[in-house]
């Protein structure tokens, strides 16, 4: 019987303190593992891919990057290294890009709290061959359901503002694209963080990305 080996991993985010809790996590667990290397943008994870990524048995990707998205890497992945296995990290895919990331050919998918048992469980299962989307899929269509409910509360300008304020438009060029004052984009803003439940611009642009305003 050949024996087995650890699974080299290459792991794709672009924080520090979440490379740190994936890395604390694999290395509690009882798997078998190696990390070949960690890069933060998606230029740096195709570049390792294209010297190595024969050599490279699984990918954890984060969705969101400086530079792109995951889909990125997983293109990137089909075309140089097909027998590479991808886990996503569930941080920022959901809603529309989930249907969009299965059909591309993402093996798993994982949440960045997961415990040291479960990232054994979906890694081992990813590589005998058998897709994982079991309770970080579940949790992540759960936060979908939430995610499109909110949006049936949402007006037709709040729909246009976030969809605007994806594009990068600062405060006067969003005042100026919808015909209002400053300070009237800054209070549709405070209103939709109350609605949505975020804190932030970047996180109301990653609201538009799980709920497919933009892509």
């Amino acid at each position: 019987m050949e024996e087995s080996r650890a699974i080299r991993i290459l792991m794709v985010e672009d924080q520090p303190i979440c490379r740190m809790g994936i890395r604390s996590t694999l290395d509690k667990s009882e798997l078998d593992h190696q990390v070949l290397a960690e890069v933060d943008t998606v230029a740096k994870a195709v570049s390792f891919l294209e010297q190595y990524g024969s050599q490279t048995d699984l990918i954890l990707l984060d969705y969101m990057l400086p530079d792109g998205t995951g889909m990125d890497v997983i293109d990137a992945a089909k075309r140089v290294s097909p027998e590479t296995k991808i886990v996503i990290f569930s941080g920022e895919a959901g809603g529309a890009t989930v249907k969009q990331l299965l059909e591309a050919g993402v093996n798993g998918f994982m949440s960045k709290s997961i415990n040291s048992e479960e990232i054994a469980l979906v890694l081992r299962s990813v590589m005998a061959g058998n897709d994982y989307t079991g309770e970080a899929h579940m949790r992540i269509e759960k936060d979908l359901q939430a995610d499109y409910e909110t949006m049936k509360s949402l007006t037709r300008r709040e729909i246009e503002l976030i969809t605007l304020c994806a594009t990068g438009l600062n405060t006067k060029q969003l005042s100026e694209e919808m015909n209002v004052t400053p300070h009237s984009i800054e209070n549709m803003k405070s209103s939709l963080f109350n609605k949505i439940g975020v804190k932030s611009t970047n996180e109301l642009i990653l609201f538009a990305f799980r709920v497919g305003l933009v892509s």
